[in-house]
């Protein structure tokens, strides 16, 4: 059985450990192909600062979910001796690139076993500029018009572009990707007026990749709303009771008329008062009224009176691991309402930033170097630098940096060019809430006429559309499973040919 994973980061990362955990013991030809340098490792894990961490602790980010302290013990092991192991806990963050050694490492070991098992692994340093199904099978068409015949093929490829909604890109005080920030930021003057667009975790890092290398110029983070990434609280007991993954699939099972946003927001809503928030308490952290940096100095605050059982994180975790279920049901007014009400607090709460991050930002905040503003309107270039326009703003900066993602709905039409030769040979369908329709429950790719294919699939950025929500760790391992399991037991219902030879002119 030949498998074709279509790019190399960490979405492919967290395929080729579910892959193997389904597929041990089968005899496998696993070809991934991937133009870059470095596998697994994506770009917001490459080396970088010690400054730029992640923001969850190890037993969210492990590969295997039938290990929660996977990531933990390598860590421990590990350490780069600026932290002593037994500080790495849920307080303690590790940076993003000690991260991407572990991703390394750890799929570096799980290939090595597989080649052991007999199975046959390739990296194609290629670009993919085609997929196609091939009598039940698949295609996979590379930049030099060689192709890889496949049993499945599975795409794992990340935004072709950055987000930029002013068309700044190539103005030469720009910056389109902040990561990583140690070679993108290095050439911004120490005294340069900055101004980032974005308060979520990307805009973060690049705040504090400016303050590692001694910035000394005014910083502005800038966005329509001015909701910053929350604070982390402390890690806490308690899991949901009323919003779980068996009981909104029973919900869907049972009844025949559609799950509706009114009645996600109700479960929600009942699963924080069961376990212990106040009216007035889930008023405040869905308030839009309650911004910025005084928003940040709140949630820091109340931080320290965080029950044993905390509500918050119950209710995140509720919506979290059920989104996959209730998301692809709604309506799409349900979800254009969703985008318009919610889409904000929902990225603030599942991508919240380290207590010790919040406080170094309050820290410039105070001193007069950092300060957000909402309401942001346009950027245009000026005879020196930018002006950037807000509700009751303009300021001046010498650089911006682009540090947001737009909703989903804001950018359906993302120019790809493997989505484009999907939709145009008939077996992808454009989702309208951006990246391409998959089957929710297998990550098959839907094709024209609305039949999901066998032999194609896709994971991450290529799905939002249908899952919405794939930025973390334990989405991208889930959805992994879903995958593995999916291709496993279709190869266990079907006798296969032998596949062809591995490049086909």
């Amino acid at each position: 059985m030949r498998i074709c994973i279509v790019g190399g980061g960490t979405a492919a990362a967290c395929l080729v450990m579910a892959l193997a955990r389904a597929l041990g013991s089968r005899n496998v030809d696993l070809v991934i192909v991937e133009p870059s340098d470095q596998l697994w490792r994506g770009r917001a894990y490459r080396m970088d600062r010690d400054e730029i961490v992640v923001n969850a602790p190890p037993t969210m980010m492990t590969l295997d979910p039938n290990d929660p302290e996977h990531a933990q013990r390598w860590l421990a092991r590990h350490h780069d001796g600026s932290c002593a192991a037994n500080l790495w806990t849920q307080e303690i963050f590790p940076p993003r690139h000690v991260y991407g050694r572990y991703l390394e490492e750890t799929l570096s070991q799980t290939l090595d076993d597989l080649t052991g098992a007999g199975w046959r692994v390739t990296w194609l340093r290629r670009r993919v500029v085609s997929v196609a199904p091939d009598g039940g099978k698949a295609l996979v068409g590379l930049e030099d018009g060689a192709t890889v015949p496949c049993d499945y093929a599975v795409l794992c490829v990340g935004d072709p572009s950055g987000y930029d909604p002013y068309k700044l890109a190539g103005h030469p005080s720009y910056i389109t990707r902040p990561y990583p920030v140690a070679s993108t930021l290095d050439t911004v003057h120490p005294s340069a007026s900055v101004a980032v667009i974005g308060c979520g975790l990307t805009a973060v890092d690049a705040v504090l990749g400016l303050r590692a290398q001694g910035h000394q110029g005014r910083i502005t983070l800038l966005s329509r709303d001015g909701i910053l990434a929350a604070v982390r609280r402390p890690r806490q007991v308690g899991r949901p009771t009323v919003m779980t993954p068996e009981t909104v699939r029973d919900r869907l099972e049972r009844s025949s008329s559609p799950l509706r946003l009114s009645m996600v927001a109700a479960l929600a809503r009942a699963e924080a008062l069961r376990a212990g928030a106040t009216p007035g308490q889930i008023a405040a952290e869905t308030s839009m009224a309650d911004w910025g940096l005084s928003r940040l100095r709140r949630q820091l605050a109340d931080r320290e009176h965080v029950r044993d059982v905390d509500w918050l994180q119950i209710t995140t975790w509720a919506l979290i691991t059920t989104v996959h279920h209730w998301w692809p049901t709604l309506p799409r007014s349900d979800r254009q309402q969703f985008f318009r009400l919610y889409h904000r607090l929902w990225a603030s709460f599942t991508s919240p930033m380290p207590a010790a991050t919040a406080g170094t930002l309050l820290e410039m905040a105070d001193n007069g170097q950092l300060q957000v503003i909402r309401g942001l309107e346009k950027v245009t270039p000026a005879k020196q630098g930018f002006q950037v326009t807000a509700q009751h703003h303009t300021v001046e900066a010498d650089v911006v940096i682009a540090a947001a993602t737009a909703a989903p709905t804001a950018h359906p039409a993302t120019p790809h060019e493997l989505m484009d030769s999907l939709t145009r040979n008939g077996c992808g369908q454009q989702h309208p809430d951006g990246g391409l329709r998959v089957q929710p429950e297998t990550g098959r790719l839907v094709d024209r006429s609305g039949r999901p294919q066998s032999s194609l699939h896709a994971l991450g950025h290529l799905t939002t559309g249908t899952h919405y929500y794939m930025s973390g760790i334990p989405m991208l391992v889930w959805r992994s499973e879903a995958i593995a399991a999916a291709i496993a037991t279709d190869s266990s219902t079907s006798l296969a040919s032998a596949s062809p030879g591995l490049l086909t002119p």
